[in-house]
């Protein structure tokens, strides 16, 4: 889900969207010649989703990355979600220096929601790791409630929120996993982390651009194959049935278009 919350009246929807209903840095002003200091520090966390892909991606401006992972008491990620998204990373940036995992818990809330203001406020109270140096950071939240605006017939397990920043709803992934034609917690928390990382790193057209047309039609910046990890339906009830037992994977024209923003 990329978070711009034109919600659709769907029975699973968002898993991705791009960017939280308050105001973000969009735009990069140089001043007195000074570039490398505007990508570096707080406010370089503050753009819209996407505006970061070739920093993700490539090696030119930060040949290291560490992800910042703060999650509520009772919602630790499993080992597989963990080691998925830095495999994932790996395959797909270019990072010769490394990329480095911080995993961090926090006291839970005991919300059941969560507004897009109260998401920033946590993510502006407990992030620590901000782009500094030769290292560009991503940070992932894991909360104990649900989405603020979710519906009775919809509803957002994760989101990219900012250009480095992604939330996951580990109340909705509890409630979803598990049991008859349901994926299991790893598998369905792993497929949400891998579909939000996507879009961080300009999939589908939010960032990085296409090589070939591929996104879909009806569903902004979502891939039109059905194989694919960024098609829509992974936001839909649908995502059941399409998922099954197996973590989706990028199609041959996400990879090509990270290749073509400096990944792998």
């Amino acid at each position: 889900m990329v978070f711009e919350f034109a919600m659709r009246n769907f029975t699973f929807n968002s898993i991705c969207f791009l960017c939280l209903t308050f105001s973000f840095y969009s735009c990069i002003e140089e001043t007195d010649g000074v570039n490398e200091e505007l990508y570096m520090g707080v406010s370089a966390a503050r753009w819209d989703v996407g505006k970061s892909a070739n920093f993700l991606l490539a090696a030119d401006q930060f040949p290291a990355l560490e992800l910042e992972l703060v999650y509520m008491e009772g919602y630790e990620p499993s080992d597989k979600m963990l080691e998925s998204l830095v495999e994932f990373l790996e395959k797909y940036t270019f990072k010769p220096e490394g990329i480095h995992l911080l995993l961090k818990e926090i006291p839970a809330m005991n919300k059941e929601t969560y507004t897009t203001e109260e998401i920033a406020t946590i993510e502006n109270d407990y992030r620590e790791s901000y782009n500094e140096g030769n290292t560009i950071s991503v940070f992932l939240l894991v909360v104990d409630g649900d989405f603020e605006k979710n519906e009775e017939d919809s509803f957002t397990i994760g989101a990219a929120y900012r250009n480095t920043s992604l939330v996951l709803f580990g109340s909705q992934i509890e409630k979803n996993s598990g049991g008859i034609r349901r994926p299991s917690k790893s598998n369905l928390e792993t497929t949400v982390v891998l579909h939000e990382m996507g879009h961080l790193l300009g999939l589908v057209n939010v960032g990085s651009e296409m090589v070939e047309p591929h996104e879909d039609e009806s569903y902004d910046h979502h891939c039109d194959n059905e194989d694919c990890l960024m098609y829509w339906a992974i936001e839909t009830n649908s995502f059941f049935n399409y998922m099954q037992d197996a973590v989706p994977s990028l199609d041959s024209n996400c990879e090509q278009d990270l290749r073509a923003n400096g990944g792998k």
